[in-house]
Parts: C-alpha cells; sequence; structure tokens
C-alpha cells in the first residue's frame, strides 16, 4: 500500500481519519473504472464482435442451460448430458443420404489438362493464420487457434507443402464437433436443433483457398437466381427483383428438407467435374468430404462418433458455395420468375390468366422432379402460396401429390410480407425486435456515458434499417410506431450528460 507504483490504492494517503468505508469506496470507483472500460471495448468493436457483447450481457441475467431434456426415440426425457449428445446425434445422421448418385467416390477424376491446380503458397497460409480469431474455440484435434496463430510464420511452411503436394487430409481434420443450435418449435423435440460443425483450424485455412479457385473457375455455374452466399448480392436483391413488377401474382415459398445435411457426396463431385474444376481442388474436396466423422458436444460432454455420408458441412468455409453449385440446376426448364437464397427458394408468376396459373404450376412439378434427382426433398408443411393483387382468385397449387396452402403473411428472409403489400406487420416486428434490443441495453450495461450511442448504432439501427428500401412504411401508424423506438432510444441518450 505504500509503493506509489502498485495500484491506485497507493495514491491515497493513510491517515488516522481513513476509515475502511473510504478503502471500499476507492475499490467501488476502480470496480467501476474497470467495467466502463470493459463496455466501451464491447461497444467500439461492436459492429464485429457482436457475440462478446451479448455474452457479457447474458452473463449477468439468469440463464437455463444450453441445451434442455430431449425425448430420445421412444418419447422418453433424458437429462444426463451425455445421453442428449446421443440422441441429438443419432438425429443429426438419420437425415443423411445413404444411397449414391451414378458416379461413386473414389471414381477417376478426369479434367481438362490446361486446368492449373490452385497455387498454396506458404505467404498466403501465412496471412490467414494471422487472421484467425484467437478468442474461438478449438476443433477436434484440439490445437488452439491462438497457438497457430502466434507460431504462424513456422507453421505456414508445413502446411503449404500439405496442401499443395500431398492433398490427402488428415483423419483429425476429418471430424467435427457438432453443437445443436435451438431455432423454434418444442425444445424438447431434437427435430428442432440445427448441427453447426466445429472443424480444424488448418481445415478452414484450406477451405478459404479452395473457396477463391472454386469460385474463379465455377463462377458461371452458379445462376442469376441464387443470391445467397454470392458476391454483389444480398437479402436485399433478392425480394426487390421478385416483387418489383406485381398485378396478379401467386408467390410460391419453397423449403428445403434439411437441405445441407442432404447434399449427396457423389451427386456433388460428379457436378463439379462435369463443370472441370482442376484435378487438385477436385481432390482436395473429394478427401474433405470422405470418411468425414462428427460427435455432438452438450454442456461439455461428447456422443459417440458417428459417420457422416453426405451433406456439407453447416459453419463451414466451404460449405454455402458447394451448396449452391449442388442446387444450381433446379433452375433448368423453369419458365417463371425463381429465386434462391441458399435452400430458400421462391417461384413466382402471374395468376390473372389460367395459362399463366398452369405454367406456375408446370414450375412446381419441375423443381419437385429436379429436387427427387438431387436426393432431397421438400418439407412441404413448410411450403405455402401468397395469392398477392387485388381480387386474385387465389388458385391452387400442388407439390408433387400435395396440396401446397394458401398463406396470409410470409417471412421472406426475415421481411413479414402480407398478401396486401402494406408493411405494417413488418413494422411492428421490427419496433419489437427494437425495443426488445433497447431493454437488453439499458439492463445489461452499468456504463452508461460514451457507451449507448455507439450499442444504439450497432445493435438497434440495423433493425430498423433491414431492407428498409423493399419494406418501407405507408401508414402513418407504421411511422408513428417506428418513431416511438427512435424517441425511446433518443431519451436514453440525452439522459446521459456528457456525450462523446
Amino acid at each position: 500500500m505504500n509503493s506509489a507504483d502498485d495500484s491506485d490504492f497507493a495514491q491515497l494517503p493513510i491517515t488516522a481519519d481513513h476509515s475502511s468505508m473510504g478503502i471500499a469506496r476507492v475499490c467501488r470507483d476502480a470496480i467501476r473504472k474497470a467495467k466502463a472500460e470493459l463496455e466501451l471495448k464491447l461497444a467500439r468493436d461492436g459492429k464485429n464482435y457482436k457475440k462478446r457483447f451479448f455474452r457479457y450481457v447474458n452473463n449477468k441475467q439468469k440463464q437455463n442451460e444450453n441445451t434442455g431434456p430431449l425425448l430420445n426415440r421412444r418419447r422418453e426425457l433424458v437429462t444426463n448430458n451425455a445421453e442428449k449428445a446421443e440422441v441429438l446425434n443419432t438425429f443429426f445422421t438419420s437425415v443423411f443420404t445413404s444411397t449414391v448418385g451414378p458416379q461413386a467416390l473414389g471414381t477417376k477424376i478426369q479434367v481438362d489438362a490446361n486446368t492449373n491446380p490452385p497455387s498454396v503458397k506458404e505467404e498466403l497460409v501465412c496471412e490467414l493464420l494471422q487472421e484467425f480469431d484467437p478468442y474461438k474455440l478449438m476443433g477436434p484435434d484440439n490445437i488452439h487457434p491462438r497457438v497457430l496463430r502466434e507460431l504462424a510464420d513456422v507453421v505456414a511452411r508445413l502446411l503449404s507443402i500439405n496442401f499443395e503436394k500431398s492433398g490427402d487430409v488428415p483423419e483429425d481434420w476429418n471430424k467435427a464437433n457438432v453443437t445443436p443450435v435451438y431455432k423454434k418449435g418444442l425444445k424438447e423435440d431434437p427435430v428442432n436443433n440445427r448441427p453447426i460443425s466445429l472443424t480444424s483450424v488448418p481445415v478452414k485455412v484450406m477451405e478459404q483457398i479452395l473457396l477463391g479457385a472454386i469460385t474463379r473457375q465455377m463462377k458461371h455455374v452458379i445462376g442469376k437466381s441464387q443470391d445467397g452466399f454470392t458476391k454483389g448480392k444480398s437479402c436485399l436483391t433478392n425480394p426487390i427483383a421478385l416483387y418489383a413488377w406485381l398485378t396478379w401474382v401467386d408467390v410460391a415459398y419453397l423449403d428445403f428438407s434439411k437441405a445441407f445435411n442432404m447434399v449427396s457426396h457423389s451427386l456433388l463431385l460428379e457436378k463439379l467435374m462435369r463443370c472441370s474444376l482442376d484435378k487438385g481442388s477436385m481432390q482436395w474436396v473429394g478427401n474433405w468430404l470422405t470418411g468425414c466423422t462428427q460427435r455432438v458436444v452438450v454442456n461439455s460432454s461428447f456422443s459417440n462418433w458417428q459417420p457422416v455420408t453426405s451433406g456439407v458441412p453447416q459453419g463451414s468455409i466451404l460449405g454455402p458455395t458447394l451448396f449452391n453449385i449442388f442446387i444450381s440446376d433446379v433452375d433448368d426448364r423453369i419458365k417463371r420468375t425463381l429465386m434462391k437464397f441458399a435452400d430458400d427458394t421462391k417461384l413466382s408468376g402471374e395468376a390473372d390468366t389460367s395459362e399463366g396459373r398452369a405454367t406456375l404450376q408446370e414450375g412446381l412439378d419441375r423443381l419437385e422432379e429436379r429436387a427427387n434427382k438431387n436426393l432431397m426433398k421438400f418439407n412441404k408443411d413448410k411450403c405455402k402460396v401468397l395469392h398477392l393483387g387485388k381480387h386474385n382468385p387465389g388458385a391452387q397449387h400442388r407439390l408433387g401429390s400435395t396440396r401446397t396452402w394458401s398463406s396470409s403473411v410470409e417471412r421472406d428472409l426475415g421481411v413479414m410480407v402480407d398478401n396486401k403489400l402494406n408493411m405494417s406487420e413488418q413494422c411492428a416486428t421490427v419496433a419489437k425486435k427494437a425495443n426488445r434490443m433497447l431493454g437488453c441495453i439499458n439492463k445489461g450495461i452499468t456504463s452508461r456515458n460514451k457507451v449507448i450511442i455507439p450499442l444504439c448504432s450497432v445493435l438497434v439501427r440495423p433493425h430498423l434499417e433491414y431492407c428498409v428500401q423493399f419494406w418501407s412504411q405507408l401508414y402513418k401508424k407504421d411511422v408513428d410506431r417506428l418513431e416511438t423506438v427512435q424517441r425511446r432510444a433518443t431519451k436514453m441518450i440525452k439522459g446521459l450528460g456528457s456525450l462523446p
């Protein structure tokens, strides 16, 4: 306490009048200062690291366990973490496609001799390793990203040789720890969880390199109808292109069942060969997909390893692009407007004539046929038709032998669209989300000065501005609802005193 260099306590003179209450006050001030600095850093980094902010706020609140009790195949609730992990892994592997296509794995790869394999330079590997977030979790190989980042200069040469020369994928790189992420519905039902794969960091480096090579060589394969994971396109370009010319229109919202998990490896490789992907990339993709295993992690407990016979890993770098290539042929012979955002598919056409309605039904039939050829299927319970336009006759359509039900409102990539296109429901939904986020900031942040403005900019405004070019409010009641949110945020800011 007598050393001036030790801490803030040393700057406080020790006198007879200095009581324990004074020391407690200094401790509280030091804690407040440290907390304020942490919250300011979270606010400034919020745009790139939103998870850190939410983790900080959630730690202050009473949280339920990540994965609660689950129903097993006998419809009995299991509460043990290891048993829950086993139940989830059993379900995740049950949806895999076991049937192979015409071209079996291991078939000799023949490509254009003029195509050069991707170059894997040591400098590129080193650069990618240094860009990894050191706070990410380890993969099944138990190699921490921070270790690889710190030793990038040493490891890069060894990895570049392995990537470019051998083309082999070590066994540890074919393993994945799967984290279940709850979507919606009954929490006890394993069906309502999405598997997110955590793989080895070196594999992610190779995925990043392959992504560049595949994108350059197969840019022509992914059609204009695909807006998901496509450069220059976004959630905004997808709905605007669809609704820009409306008269009487029927829009069929189609949903593939377990789309990423049901990608047939043999059919995918056959399509890559048909599109003349270079031999080096083909070999790596084939080895990356073949012989994979996964286990589910629930609250630090693990399931047994299970083989992965189909699908592209969700959470991987390369998976979305491979999926886009896999479903690129669903556009074949479709005469109506087809728009895709990854696996979310919309087919629309005029409904004011019998010929237009028949053509739309023909398109639905071809989509069903193409899905069957790709060994995939639609979740027909989620496939709906939205009848747009005043006095739209509301014609009935079918998907295969199943009737598609009409809907008065649908969620289109996060935007609530109703059959009148007045966007009132979207405004109400946006206001609710923004108010919830303001409440989260109000309850979770202690130091307000210099923190509220960046947090509102990063966490609240995106809700109010997401695809606003498409759903811009039409009625005064909707404008008032959104302005109420803005006034609440302004009131929080004005009550701070000094601002940055």
